[in-house]
């Protein structure tokens, strides 16, 4: 009798030693990357810029020359794609919107936007008075990252020492905001043309056996420490 309950109670000892150890195995949840487990979304948004244009002037105004120089800077800085400048067609009285679109695309330019990445779009507008405005507008890009603070569950005691929920959560928050294109993240930034002329003045240097390299500074002193 005796030996029959030892034997029970080694059993169901050994049952719950492989249970317990049947839980300690970690899943394919608990393989995921900080990334993965804290992703950053990125989302495009089209940013606009309307300008009402007086029909009784012939030319910008000087505080839309500063808004259309602004909004350039930006569109250089994080914008991706064309620049539309959108003018309303089918309005009645004297409004030119191909002349106020000419006028624009040139302000644009002179700001920098090349001439290739300026591109046109007409919308219908109404009767008169209506539809004095001309539109700009591009795509850019906006970083999201995951919402922290899961703090549930983490007084209990953990044996298999696994990380918190929370680990490199702050982190992927803090690249998301530092982000200057968000468009990183989806691909690569292109590379801007080398500069032939001084890829060609430093083959004929090379060519010619003279140094290639730039002439160190006698100013500057290095010491290595050993």
């Amino acid at each position: 009798m005796f030996e029959s309950t030892m034997k029970k109670l080694l059993l169901s000892s050994a049952a719950l030693t492989l249970s317990a150890c049947a839980g300690a195995f970690n899943g394919p949840e608990h393989a995921l990357t900080v990334a993965e487990e804290h992703p950053i979304s990125v989302d495009s948004q089209v940013v606009t810029m309307t300008l009402d244009v007086d029909s009784t002037i012939s030319e910008l105004s000087s505080l839309d020359k500063a808004r259309v120089r602004a909004f350039a800077d930006a569109y250089l800085n994080q914008g991706h794609g064309p620049l539309t400048v959108t003018t309303p067609s089918g309005t009645s009285g004297d409004f030119d919107g191909k002349e106020k679109s000419a006028d624009i695309r040139e302000a644009l330019n002179d700001a920098g936007v090349p001439w290739s990445s300026i591109s046109g779009a007409a919308y219908r507008a109404g009767g008169e008075g209506d539809g004095k405005q001309v539109i700009l507008s591009y795509t850019h890009y906006v970083a999201t990252p995951s919402e922290c603070g899961v703090w549930s569950g983490l007084r209990a005691r953990d044996y298999r020492n696994m990380r918190s929920p929370n680990y490199g959560c702050a982190t992927q928050n803090n690249i998301a905001a530092m982000l200057a294109d968000p468009h990183d993240l989806v691909a690569p930034a292109a590379l801007s043309p080398r500069d032939a002329a001084a890829v060609t003045r430093g083959y004929n240097l090379f060519r010619d056996g003279e140094i290639t390299s730039s002439e160190r500074d006698s100013e500057i002193e290095t010491e290595v420490s050993e």
